[in-house]
């Protein structure tokens, strides 16, 4: 029988990023800190907007659901990336790398969708004020 060459790809080898020096360590330790504030910022002003019962208007809901998708978006592709930095391990899987781009995609459409929908009610709020209550 014929013998066909055929090669199965597992994993995808990451290259570039991080490797093993002082300036790369730093280059992590900036980026976890801006993924902890961006996380913990986001987390408080959900917690906030639900937390105020004055705040239960449709622009603070939006605003709420802006800080969840930004939490989501954050959290699609830096605790991968820490994580194979920590462990010393320079690969994703298939399924993952998939994984990841499918999140990211659909979380930056959905962030589109929502940033519309937000203009449309600053729209309604200034240019039909007296509508706005049955519009929103």
């Amino acid at each position: 029988m014929w013998e066909w060459n055929q090669t199965s790809l597992a994993d995808f080898i990451l290259e570039g990023l991080f490797d093993d020096s002082f300036k790369h360590l730093c280059l992590f330790f900036l980026i976890m800190a801006v993924f902890l504030t961006a996380v913990s910022g986001n987390s408080l002003t959900i917690v906030l907007i639900c937390g105020d019962p004055g705040l239960h208007t449709p622009m603070y809901f939006l605003l709420s659901q802006l800080s969840l998708m930004d939490l989501m978006y954050v959290s699609t592709t830096i605790p991968k990336m820490a994580a194979n930095y920590l462990s010393g391990k320079k690969s994703i899987s298939f399924v993952g790398c998939a994984t990841q781009h499918f999140l990211y995609l659909s979380l930056g459409c959905a962030e589109c969708i929502l940033l519309a929908l937000m203009s449309y009610d600053r729209y309604v709020a200034i240019c039909h004020p007296l509508r706005y209550t049955v519009l929103m």
